[in-house]
């Protein structure tokens, strides 16, 4: 789908969807965050005993926990130019021109550091240009290594998201999304093809959590950048657990 598509093209599509998937991946931390107290705890649920009340409660709790499995789909939607998902990053970057003009443009950046040394004095130019060049000959150095570190990287996450996407428990989770979430379905296509089981509690929260080192080399080899989801997942379950753990209900009348 993406044939037509010069490299440079697809290296930038791939930096714009990267970001949006970034974006997305985040959000979608954040609400397993607060779906491990609503769903997998007794915080809430323990508050609400057998009545009219837990039927809505019931529904509520569902509804988070649909909406997560949704959400998970998306992130790993089949690949196509009008979706933002992993596998449609994976098809632009794909082809080996694509990932060493990613690889040049990371060797490109840390080659074009060099400048003057702080602390050189003014006075002696042929000293201050010795170490100029010896800091550019290490930076040249360093950007061969870390360029390496984006093709070996990038290859990984090739290699992982197909894994991921011919795992029987991707599957199950996407068949769910396809029959019951997304549409009302008496049979999927996923079925007609063979055999298919049952989606498990759990089962999201697995590829979930296999899908934050796959999307940070992402980000790190294709937009240069990087930051620690494990932070920021840290920083949703402080506020899940700010709103959640401190929330009961008063079900008397």
């Amino acid at each position: 789908m993406f044939e037509h598509m010069t490299t440079a093209n697809r290296k930038q599509a791939a930096k714009v969807k990267t970001e949006r998937v970034v974006d997305h991946l985040l959000y979608l931390l954040a609400l397993h965050e607060n779906n491990t107290i609503i769903v997998y705890s007794d915080t809430l649920s323990s508050q609400v005993t057998r009545s009219l009340a837990a039927n809505a409660f019931n529904v509520f709790q569902g509804g988070l926990h649909q909406f997560e499995i949704v959400r998970l789909c998306a992130l790993w939607d089949r690949a196509g130019a009008d979706r933002e998902s992993i596998p449609t990053i994976i098809e632009l970057i794909k082809p080996p021109d694509v990932i060493e003009a990613l690889a040049q443009e990371t060797l490109r950046h840390w080659s074009g550091i060099g400048g003057d040394i702080m602390g050189q004095p003014e006075d002696d130019p042929e000293l201050s240009a010795s170490a100029d060049a010896a800091l550019r000959c290490a930076n040249e150095k360093f950007g061969q290594q870390e360029a390496q570190i984006t093709r070996d990287e990038l290859r990984n996450a090739i290699a992982d998201v197909c894994t991921i996407l011919d795992s029987p428990r991707l599957k199950s989770i996407m068949n769910l999304r396809h029959k019951h979430l997304a549409h009302s379905l008496i049979e999927t296509s996923l079925e007609k093809a063979g055999p298919v089981a049952a989606m498990k509690y759990g089962d999201e929260r697995d590829v979930l959590f296999e899908s934050v080192p796959i999307v940070e080399a992402l980000h790190r080899g294709i937009s240069g950048k990087g930051f620690s989801f494990e932070n920021s997942q840290r920083m949703a379950r402080d506020h899940a657990e700010a709103l959640w753990k401190c929330c009961t209900f008063d079900l008397e009348k």
